[in-house]
């Protein structure tokens, strides 16, 4: 029997009491000058999927080239200290929910946190960047859509930013009192400079296939897919949005930069994966795109199809065909003037927001 146990229980609890405290203090001094002029983004995600850390960094550098002050609240943190952050973020501060594809009863974790923020800030001034909004079309979706649908529409100040017609639609019908913007997703208003990216020798075949529930592609497809791959004398190199190692705020930056020079660094990329083909256009790699299990891909590629470099493909033998195009392809650019009207609506109505 461990007769000391009790005493290192209280020994651990202690410690944790003593490390909250310090990082409640840490926190309040963070937000101390938090005013009309400030942005914060509450419950940025640590996950490995750095399409989300690419999400973030953009969000950020959108804000600041509107003029705010932008600060960071972990997952963690909110979590941790949601009670403390509900009182000293003065209601003048914009609250900018991070952008993705995560509204919906697919991801509830992430749906549960959009619907936590909306009801701690109900009078901030509140932005949720582009978002995929997606209910699965069954009886749990039904059920989550109208619970989503009372916690937004009770808040007095949202925005709703949507990054495909389909999403548009789901929020105007869901939260008919808030104002819905239709906008690109936000990675696509940076350049590789955002991310300190550089350009890269080009060789061989980069495959970035999802393996999640998004998927749409059977492993049979992806078998088919690799045989034709290598079929083609090039080199197939297999990767994804993830990183190998534990994501923090120091490291972020760093990752999703060295994840985006892969991209620059092949020929031609073949992917179903959002940021794949994002990544892809930002970098001007020719890239080959298979949608995924719900519209958030069709959707965001109508805002680039005009890239002749991106093209989308409905199985293995469309691929094929597209492969001696692109891959002849060479000094490809990424042309985001088409894209400029949206982000500049949502840049005025930012500034609006913030009374300038």
């Amino acid at each position: 029997m461990d007769l000391l146990y009790p005493l290192r229980l209280v020994v651990r609890a202690g410690r944790r009491r003593r490390q909250r405290c310090a990082e409640a203090k840490a926190l309040r001094a963070y937000l101390s000058d938090c005013d009309r002029k400030t942005a914060v983004i509450p419950g940025t995600p640590l996950h490995v999927n750095l399409g989300d850390s690419a999400i973030f960094l953009a969000q950020k550098a959108f804000l600041e080239s509107c003029g705010f002050a932008v600060k960071e609240i972990t997952w963690e943190q909110i979590h941790t200290h949601r009670k403390l952050l509900r009182k000293i973020i003065p209601k003048e501060t914009l609250i900018a929910q991070l952008g993705g594809g995560n509204m919906g009863n697919q991801w509830m974790d992430e749906e549960r946190l959009h619907r936590t923020l909306t009801m701690d800030y109900p009078h901030h001034p509140t932005v949720i960047f582009p978002q995929t909004v997606y209910f699965t079309p069954d009886e749990d979706g039904e059920r989550e859509r109208a619970v989503s649908a009372s916690v937004y529409g009770r808040h007095h100040a949202l925005t709703l930013v949507t990054r495909e017609a389909q999403s548009f639609a789901v929020a105007r019908e869901m939260c008919p009192d808030a104002k819905i913007l239709l906008t690109p997703d936000i990675v696509l208003s940076a350049t590789m400079e955002t991310f300190s990216a550089l350009p890269q020798t080009r060789n061989g075949i980069l495959l970035c296939m999802r393996s999640d529930l998004e998927r749409s592609t059977t492993d049979e497809m992806q078998s088919a897919l690799e045989r034709m791959l290598a079929n083609t004398g090039e080199t197939v190199r297999k990767t994804d949005m993830y990183a190998d190692v534990a994501v923090t705020t120091e490291n972020r930056a760093e990752l999703v930069r060295a994840k985006m020079e892969e991209f620059a660094a092949a020929r031609l990329v073949i992917t179903d994966r959002l940021h794949g083909m994002i990544f892809a256009a930002l970098t001007g790699t020719p890239c080959v795109v298979f949608t995924n299990s719900n519209y958030k891909i069709s959707g965001t590629y109508r805002w680039i199809c005009h890239l002749p470099y991106i093209r989308f493909a409905d199985g293995v033998d469309a691929a094929e065909g597209l492969l001696p195009e692109l891959l002849a392809m060479e000094r490809c650019v990424f042309d985001g003037i088409a894209l400029r009207k949206p982000f500049d609506e949502l840049k005025d109505h930012l500034r609006s927001t913030a009374g300038r």
